[in-house]
């Protein structure tokens, strides 16, 4: 019983990635394109059912030589990929205009001005209204 649902869960996640898996599973095609692949191809169509990774790497392989629809896949992990910020800006945003404390500040401050302000520049610390202007933030 777990080794049946261990390979129905499997399928299930590669519809996901393939919805067109049970038509090429059933295509002679497909088979005669394995036979000729190498022996760890074969493998993890047929001995290793239970890793789906596997099987989706194997028909990316089989569309690729055989020239099938690739690009919908690849599609949303482009859509996938762009959401993702990788850049971030060191200028201050509109709301962190009234920070009350950057790095630059308070390191220009002396020994007394910074114990004085020391509660203030902790607060600003925990609301995020400090600005990391030397350090991490200005890379």
């Amino acid at each position: 019983m777990r080794e049946t649902a261990a390979r129905e869960k499997a399928e299930a996640e590669l519809m996901k990635l393939h919805p067109d898996f049970d038509d090429i599973r059933d295509s002679d095609s497909f088979h005669e394109w394995a036979e000729e692949q190498p022996k760890w191809v074969q493998d993890a169509l047929y001995e290793n059912q239970d890793d789906p990774r596997s099987v989706v790497r194997v028909i990316d392989l089989y569309k690729v030589d055989k020239g099938l629809d690739t690009k919908s896949r690849k599609k949303s992990s482009k859509a996938a990929a762009s959401a993702v910020v990788t850049k971030r800006s060191t200028k201050p945003s509109q709301a962190e205009t009234d920070v009350s404390f950057t790095e630059s500040m308070i390191s220009k401050m002396s020994m007394k001005e910074f114990e004085k302000n020391q509660d203030a520049i902790m607060e600003a610390q925990r609301t995020g209204k400090f600005i990391y202007d030397l350090s991490g933030g200005a890379r």
